[in-house]
């Protein structure tokens, strides 16, 4: 990657400096079966057993033998990130390195947080937002031994309560698609948004044409010299150029994009940062360097709720849109299935842990500290413990810690992206809630899973006609006294 003062690249005689950044969302969504924790064999992946390994053997590999994550933005999401530390450590460190590298080069990171579970922000409570978000941050912190100050949020989904909270938590910067400004913006500069209490939040808006080319236009990609002389160019505005100004091209895609949905992409992406796009007049730079040379001078407002995938707000989430095909009321059935479990599941933990716990959902806020050992339990027990507990009850705290756990897992988004219920997607997410059911079951003897199995007949495949609640019934078989007594 260049570097400032020893690159001088401009597009001509007294015209501004242009920028390129590339950014990727890493992300993979845990195929884990919650009672056992392994990855079931995926036929679609073969000949490697599931689309983890898959994946990083065409994409994530290659990209960190490559050098590519030292030179471009990228978020690493929670879920692959621990799936890649315990199964392929040294593409995980490759990727963690990347980042110190280029903190040691500019003084700043290239890496993103994300929030944790890839949930739908806008539809969440906001207890569960201020979760999400902090763990995202936590996890961050422990991967990469700094605050994160940009964080990725799941299909760029975004209110202005979101927003607010993510300014709360410490976090200066995120990503958004143009159309989710309320106002006609400029994508080639970073905007500010004002927020309550005098704090705000830097908006980088991508390029939508050039993003949606990369990520689905075979042609776009195919040279990686064309890139840079003939699409890059055609999106810069000439008056800026002329005015001196400085601007920024940001392409923002699934960091899977290339040598996964695209082979040999990686090295389309290795040629452009190193050659093509410096040729071409092109600085490659990341967002938060960008940010420090050149911060917002902008304002813009929110057009709420809003995600970069879907042209009806967040629906394709909630109850269902058209940007799916087929009948989509399974979604909302499904999601209202979830909440309902989420509700009752809330009460009984504020009820029962509130009774050990000093505040049980700041306790939560902390768990995964506990929970993945970067905490010891002395020290965790000491801070969110009341004086009175004794060790049975950190026990049964801990049981209800965990069924939150998967409970925030049971709201991937990636269960209602698709088209139908019939897929792997709608059962990971019934699967974990039904992990959450047994904890509650274990801890408390209370029954969950009666009225979630109700509420699921309603969630129906329109290709299959199975319903959530066949699902439910068709998921691993655990040992009977995990579970309540199926009705």
């Amino acid at each position: 990657m260049l570097d400032q003062k020893s690159s001088e690249t401009h597009l001509g005689p007294a015209m501004g400096r242009a920028y390129l950044c590339l950014h990727g969302h890493f992300y993979q969504p845990p195929r884990e079966e919650p009672f056992s924790g392994s990855i079931p064999d995926e036929s679609g992946a073969a000949p490697f057993h599931n689309y983890n390994e898959k994946i990083t053997a065409e994409c994530y590999r290659p990209n960190v033998e490559e050098d590519n994550f030292e030179a471009i933005s990228f978020d690493f999401g929670p879920t692959l990130a621990s799936w890649l530390e315990k199964t392929h450590p040294d593409v995980y460190a490759g990727i963690i390195a990347a980042d110190r590298r280029h903190v040691q080069r500019y003084g700043v990171g290239n890496a993103l947080a994300q929030a944790y579970n890839h949930t739908i922000l806008p539809l969440a409570t906001t207890r569960d937002k201020y979760t999400q978000i902090r763990w995202g941050l936590q996890d961050f912190r422990q991967r990469f031994g700094r605050e994160a100050h940009g964080m990725w949020l799941a299909e760029t989904a975004i209110d202005s309560e979101t927003l607010d909270i993510l300014a709360q938590c410490g976090v200066t910067y995120t990503i958004l698609a143009p159309w989710q400004a309320l106002d006609e913006i400029d994508p080639l500069e970073p905007y500010r948004i004002p927020l309550r209490n005098g704090r705000s939040m830097t908006i980088f808006f991508y390029n939508a044409p050039l993003s949606g080319g990369v990520s689905f236009d075979w042609n776009t990609t195919n040279d990686a010299g064309a890139f840079a002389t003939s699409y890059l160019p055609a999106h810069l505005a000439q008056g800026k150029s002329e005015a001196g100004d400085e601007q920024l091209i940001l392409i923002a895609t699934d960091g899977e994009l290339y040598g996964h949905h695209k082979p040999w992409r990686d090295k389309f992406l290795a040629y452009l940062i190193n050659h093509s796009a410096p040729d071409a007049g092109f600085e490659v730079c990341t967002l938060e360097r960008y940010m420090q040379l050149y911060p917002a001078r902008q304002e813009t407002r929110l057009r709420e709720p809003s995600a970069w995938s879907c042209a009806h707000g967040v629906e394709r989430w909630n109850n269902g849109c058209e940007c799916t095909e087929g009948e989509s009321s399974w979604k909302g059935a499904l999601r209202r299935a979830l909440v309902h479990l989420a509700e009752r599941g809330d009460h009984l933990f504020e009820q029962h842990a509130g009774t050990i716990l000093l505040d049980p959902w700041a306790a939560r806020d902390d768990y995964l500290a506990l929970r993945n050992g970067w905490e010891t339990p002395e020290s965790f027990w000491a801070r969110h413990a009341r004086p009175s507990c004794q060790p049975g009850d950190t026990a049964l705290a801990r049981q209800l810690l965990e069924a939150q756990y998967y409970q925030q897992y049971s709201f991937t988004s990636c269960g209602f992206f698709f088209e139908d219920l019939d897929r792997i997607e709608p059962r990971n997410d019934i699967a974990y809630a039904r992990r959450a059911i047994s904890l509650y079951w274990q801890a408390l003897h209370v029954d969950l899973q009666r009225d979630f199995i109700n509420d699921l007949q309603s969630a129906r495949s329109w290709r299959t006609q199975i319903s959530g609640a066949d699902i439910y019934h068709q998921l691993p078989p655990v040992a009977p006294e995990l579970l309540p007594p199926c009705p």
